[in-house]
């Protein structure tokens, strides 16, 4: 058996380094035979533009002087033995040639593919093997191009390329000598290495054998350093190993721990007595538990008493069925916790139990906010349905043929159908700014020209209810990157506000100042003002200060919504300073353009 290995690791060392000589002297001799080539083909290539620059004029001229072509031709092929040079003319008529045969062709047309290839302007370049000899020719069909890069004629060269496939057969058999040298002296270097391997791998074994029976007291002495004696440090270091390891599974067990710690969520586990055995210090918070490590161990009837039903923990641990319940949690049930129950198994047996506390509260409280949204909406689209709905059947019911009534009811059908689509359109303004859907068209713009465009457009309304309306601008530009339709409807929201709540008589100021950060716009009125109590709720959706009147008006509780929705998508903020019976300010800033950035 020892043989037997030993002559395999001779044999594939021998055949390897067999394929690796096969492999470098293929490289080789190809590297070679491609270098020969790329010489030969770049010498041709430029005797071949030699001559064609020598006889280029001779060409240009009617009447081509073959007998200097020939004798031309015959000085570069003196110099280039075993290649045959002929010159062609641009119908492709032979003008000279190496020897008596193509002299006897002189004047006639030669058609042959790279001729004609060459005749276009192409350079044709090929190495063929001749069928009935098996030598290898390398062929150069050049053209000769006038200075008007117009083809006069074509330099044609064929070359013998024997003595280069001559010499590489050479250097073939000088490798085939070598490689067989070299296989009989590595054949015989490979026994005796063999030797050094075979002889501490039988050590390596027994010393195996040992320790599978449980004895990790075993050392190898490393009597090298390759990979023998590496093998050999890794068994003296096995057992330092196990060490390492166990003090790994202690560091992941610690990080494990450091993760519960960590956590928002509480956990608890149980082990298959249905006692405790770890929690987590959220766990600890949520269940109001003050003892210590050692105090563990207590049932889950116990340390769950005061929000589970003994009849629930004593089902889970007979069970053992993953299962969520949600509950609350705190003196005051403040807390909504949805709780997690997930056993652990081995080989499908109960080994305990895990408990996860996640706290939901927030999100309740976000579908309660959803909820009171709903109702909110269903309550506003109600109550002008209604009033629509009464008053067409009282038109229904005989109401139309009176002409005063009939123009009064569909006056009043008319409003509260643009109170609905007033509604509806803000809602929509607030579902495309919530999920993202809105385009915003943010171009540079001067505040100050936006505040007085606003401006002129609520001016008549101002007029007629006779509140003056001022505005407090400074001369210098306000320049702001942002959606002129978007702050337009912030503006025109908090000046509607204004004329709504402010008295005949009344006034309404508009102000804009410049900082190192900002551009802040003000909107102040001398309405009947906002309760302290209202101020912080203002910016909610539907929530109106006087919802009676507010509805009278035409509000929809949604106006400063929208505002703070498009101010804060434009990185900026928005606030109200408000006192009852004396007037509002309303006040959002935009982030100051600074044209120096672009």
């Amino acid at each position: 058996m020892r043989a037997g290995m030993q002559g395999k690791i001779v044999l594939l060392y021998s055949l390897l380094i067999l394929f690796a000589m096969q492999l470098s002297g293929v490289y080789l001799v190809r590297s070679l035979e491609n270098y020969y080539l790329r010489n030969y083909a770049a010498g041709q290539l430029a005797q071949g533009e030699l001559l064609g620059n020598f006889i280029r004029r001779y060409l240009l001229e009617e009447e081509q002087q073959d007998e200097f072509i020939s004798s031309l031709i015959a000085e570069f092929s003196a110099g280039m033995s075993g290649t045959e040079t002929m010159v062609l003319d641009r119908y492709g008529r032979l003008l000279s040639g190496p020897d008596q045969r193509s002299i006897s062709f002189l004047g006639g047309r030669v058609i042959q593919d790279d001729i004609l290839l060459a005749l276009a302007g192409n350079r044709v370049e090929d190495i063929r093997v001749d069928p009935d000899t098996g030598m290898r020719y390398y062929f150069l069909a050049l053209p000769v191009k006038s200075n008007a890069s117009t083809v006069v004629g074509v330099v044609y060269m064929k070359g013998s390329l024997e003595h280069i496939y001559l010499m590489l057969r050479e250097i073939k058999l000088i490798l085939i000598t070598g490689w067989g040298v070299v296989l009989a002296i590595a054949i015989v270097i490979g026994f005796l290495l063999t030797r050094t391997i075979t002889i501490p791998i039988r050590e390596v074994t027994s010393r195996a054998a040992a320790m599978a029976g449980g004895d990790f007291s075993q050392r190898i002495e490393v009597r090298s350093g390759d990979e023998i004696g590496e093998l050999g440090q890794m068994f003296n270091f096995l057992t330092e190993r196990l060490s390492d390891t166990l003090k790994e599974i202690s560091s992941e067990k610690n990080k494990i721990e450091a993760i519960l710690n960590y956590m928002s969520d509480g956990v608890v586990a149980f082990n298959r007595e249905g006692r405790a055995i770890h929690l987590n210090p959220a766990a600890r918070a949520i269940l109001e538990f003050t003892g210590s490590r050692a105090e563990l161990g207590l049932p889950a009837e116990i340390l769950f008493e005061k929000i589970f039903l003994p009849e629930e923990i004593s089902e889970l641990f007979q069970e053992g069925d993953p299962r969520t319940k949600e509950i609350n949690v705190g003196k005051t049930q403040e807390k909504i916790f949805q709780v997690h129950f997930a056993p652990f198994k081995e080989n499908g047996t109960l080994q305990g139990i895990l408990v996860v506390f996640h706290d939901v509260t927030k999100e309740r409280a976000f579908s309660l906010m959803q909820q009171e949204f709903v109702a909110n909406v269903s309550h506003e689209l109600r109550t002008p349905l209604t009033s629509i709905k009464n008053y067409i059947e009282t038109l229904l019911n005989g109401a139309q043929e009176d002409a005063a009534i009939r123009v009064r009811f569909l006056q009043v059908v008319e409003k509260e159908t643009e109170r609905m689509v007033k509604l509806v359109k803000d809602l929509l303004v607030l579902s495309q700014i919530d999920y993202q859907e809105t385009e915003w068209v943010k171009e540079e713009a001067d505040m100050a020209f936006l505040i007085y465009e606003i401006m002129d457009q609520v001016d008549l309304e101002c007029q007629a209810k006779d509140i003056v309306l001022h505005a407090r601008l400074p001369s210098d530009p306000l320049p702001v990157l942002l959606d002129k339709d978007k702050i337009r409807q912030v503006m025109l929201n908090l000046l509607d506000n204004a004329l709504k709540f402010t008295p005949s008589g009344g006034e309404i100021v508009v102000s804009a100042c410049k900082n190192d950060s900002s551009v802040c716009v003000s909107v102040k009125d001398t309405g009947i003002g906002i309760p302290p109590e209202d101020i912080e709720r203002v910016f909610e959706r539907f929530y109106r200060v006087d919802k009676t009147r507010s509805r009278q008006l035409g509000g929809t509780g949604l106006g400063l919504a929208i505002a703070k929705q498009i101010v804060e998508a434009h990185g900026g903020t928005i606030f109200l300073n408000s006192k009852l019976d004396e007037g509002t300010e309303v006040t959002f800033c935009l982030p100051l353009h600074d044209r120096s950035e672009q």
